[in-house]
């Protein structure tokens, strides 16, 4: 009886492993009924879990060699890697490297191969003199008065400007390989990048007719009314030559000549004070990515501000400087932290204390100052409109309860400004708002 029992469960479990091994081989060739039988919000939040955790791995830090040589210990935030005094944490070292994928571009973009021979095309020839004359005629149109109102409504001519300003710049990825020297093969490569790359004759041309273009017409821009695909590459440029290491960002342009001062730095400095007058490019300027290039355009606005030479320059930085402290509570931040910030906003409003002081005197004794041969000043008198430009900076920043302590040595330098007696009474008032709010740390 026993012995019969066990062939009937041997006999049993024979049967069980070939239905098993039966019902593997027939899903292998079925698709998998388990996706279909899953509930229908269980399959939407696998998908939401893979994206959080692709979103949640560190993604490559891109970063010029002026970044990794300026950036300072802190300026970029990851809770994985553990924060080391007194190191670069953009520095080449192979663990950060690792843990954040750094990826380093060279200062300079990418320029023009020039090689021995020159093989241009007639048609490629035209083409480029077709373009150069039609950008001419629209920079050309740009300074008639009551056309940049015109000029800022048309979403085409926007679109084409916005493919214009960062046309063929490009910065390549630093190359990280030995030195040797034996002769690499790139080298021999010029006569075809002169053929496929024709069109830099003309590129610097481009570029400069519309930078000029877009600081005649920004005045009247309104950023907000155009969607994003127009604005996005219009400020993503002008941001971009903003802060841009290269020698060709820096440097005037070559049509200019050797006396020439203008260069695609300035243009767009003029450019972003005229957009940000307006309350709606101010947002759309602030919520331009990556953000870490917002940090070096305020450091570049206070060294600016900071420079007594180049007095427009210096103004438009002011202008900038306090359209965006007002905007929004982060960037007052993000420039009170910037070094000097507040001590160059404040100089800025005793260098034209003291001119306007000069004039005061030159006006009251004229003739003795014309008989003693008296020198001008070392700069120019400021505007009103000027003065409480930086004013309103600086109450933007102390507004900030995090930005109070950065008054603190400042306190007597504000008192002299607010009782002087040639400060206007409006710019007087907002500095003893300045005053009161740092008062209450």
């Amino acid at each position: 009886m026993i012995a019969t029992q066990g062939k009937k469960k041997a006999t049993q479990e024979v049967e069980v492993s070939t239905v098993t091994q039966t019902t593997e081989n027939h899903q292998s060739r079925q698709p998998s009924p388990q996706a279909s039988l899953e509930p229908p919000g269980e399959s939407e939040l696998k998908s939401e879990t893979m994206a959080a955790l692709a979103a949640s791995s560190p993604r490559p830090v891109v970063a010029t060699m002026d970044d990794v040589l300026c950036a300072p210990p802190g300026s970029i935030t990851e809770s994985a890697a553990p924060k080391e005094s007194g190191k670069f944490l953009l520095s080449i070292t192979p663990h950060l490297q690792g843990r954040r994928q750094l990826k380093i571009l060279e200062d300079e973009p990418h320029s023009k191969d020039e090689a021995p021979l020159s093989a241009l095309s007639d048609w490629q020839d035209s083409l480029a003199r077709r373009c150069v004359c039609v950008s001419n005629i629209v920079r050309s149109l740009s300074f008639i008065p009551g056309n940049d109102q015109e000029m800022s409504k048309h979403p085409g001519l926007l679109l084409l400007l916005g493919r214009l300003v960062l046309l063929h710049h490009r910065h390549p990825e630093r190359k990280q390989a030995p030195v040797t020297y034996e002769k690499e093969d790139d080298e021999d490569e010029g006569v075809s990048c002169e053929r496929d790359e024709w069109w830099w004759d003309c590129l610097e041309l481009l570029r400069e007719n519309t930078l000029v273009t877009l600081a005649n017409i920004s005045g009247q821009l309104d950023l907000s009314i155009y969607p994003e695909s127009i604005c996005l590459p219009l400020l993503d440029g002008l941001l971009h030559w903003a802060v841009c290491p290269s020698a060709e960002a820096l440097d005037p342009f070559p049509t200019l000549g050797p006396h020439g001062a203008l260069s695609p730095q300035r243009l767009v400095l003029e450019t972003l004070s005229k957009l940000s007058i307006q309350d709606n490019n101010v947002d759309l300027i602030l919520a331009t990515p990556p953000f870490g290039r917002l940090e070096k355009l305020y450091g570049a606005l206070v060294r600016l501000v900071g420079e007594r030479k180049v007095a427009v320059c210096r103004e438009m930085a002011v202008v900038l400087l306090a359209n965006l402290a007002q905007g929004d509570g982060l960037a007052a931040r993000a420039i009170a932290v910037q070094k000097a910030s507040v001590g160059n906003l404040l100089g800025f409003l005793e260098d034209s204390l003291a001119a306007a002081q000069f004039h005061q005197q030159q006006q009251s004794q004229s003739s003795l100052l014309h008989m003693q041969g008296a020198a001008p000043p070392p700069f120019e008198p400021t505007s009103v409109d000027m003065m409480r430009r930086a004013a309103r900076a600086l109450h933007a920043m102390a507004r900030v309860e995090e930005n109070r302590g950065e008054f603190t040595l400042y306190e007597s330098r504000l008192l002299d400004i607010s009782v002087s007696p040639l400060m206007n009474s409006l710019v007087s008032h907002v500095i003893c708002d300045v005053l009161f709010l740092i008062g209450r740390l």
